[in-house]
């Protein structure tokens, strides 16, 4: 309790004075409610306002990574149906070696056979692969077969696999700013009740609580990634 204080005036008498917090009471709990629902106000707003623009950042980088996605899928197609167009235009070009029909051969290096194919077939010809044990069997198994359309799938995927971890960190920087944005409203609801009670101890005290929520909130914000 807050009890009144007693001192002696100049003659004597005895003279009642308000305790600590009545004397505070009047003075300036009602300024610091207002400033600390303000700042609350502002925090809440500024926490919401971010965790809608992460929110959308969430939303654009999950079309993207979709978008990757169905590029990467096409091109893997587009490598398979070349894969398979290669191999069978191998088959028959054994085939023609076998024969050594050099006509048919020149045909199939100068025209049939894609660029990235043929430079594959000529350093598997180099190794010389029908006299030399351990060369490799077909092209294929050459560092020098790659396929174009594979390796931009390979990129796509990898480009959907960063832009899907992007938008799974702003999902969870997007809910950090709803809790900060509910934690300021708590703080706007402390600042504000205070004003509604009559014993000035109850009223501080809850004024400290909204405060102390404001102060602890209010540093941990300051940590969080702005978009």
């Amino acid at each position: 309790m807050d009890t009144p204080e007693t001192e002696n005036s100049n003659n004597g008498e005895s003279v009642e004075r308000p305790g600590f917090f009545y004397r505070i009471h009047g003075n300036w709990i009602e300024v610091v409610a207002a400033v600390l629902l303000a700042l609350a106000v502002i925090a809440s707003a500024w926490s919401a306002y971010q965790s809608s623009r992460w929110g959308g950042v969430e939303a654009r980088n999950f079309c993207y990574a979709n978008a990757d996605r169905i590029l990467a899928a096409e091109e893997a197609d587009i490598a398979e149906q070349e894969f398979a167009i290669d191999v069978e235009m191998f088959v028959e070009f054994t085939e023609l070696t076998l024969h050594n029909d050099q006509e048919a051969i020149e045909y199939f290096e100068n025209i049939l056979f894609r660029d990235e194919m043929k430079v594959a077939i000529d350093a598997w010809l180099a190794t010389d692969p029908w006299n030399t044990p351990g060369a490799p069997d077909t092209p294929f198994d050459m560092p020098q077969y790659k396929n174009e359309n594979r390796e931009e799938s390979k990129v796509l995927q990898k480009s959907a696999d960063d832009k899907q971890e992007m938008a799974t960190q702003a999902i969870e920087q997007s809910d950090r700013y709803v809790l900060f944005t509910v934690l300021f409203a708590s703080v706007l609801f402390f600042a504000g009740i205070s004003t509604k009670f009559k014993a000035p101890h109850v009223r501080i005290l809850v004024l400290v609580m909204g405060g102390v929520l404001f102060t602890t909130s209010f540093v941990f914000l300051c940590f969080q990634n702005i978009h």
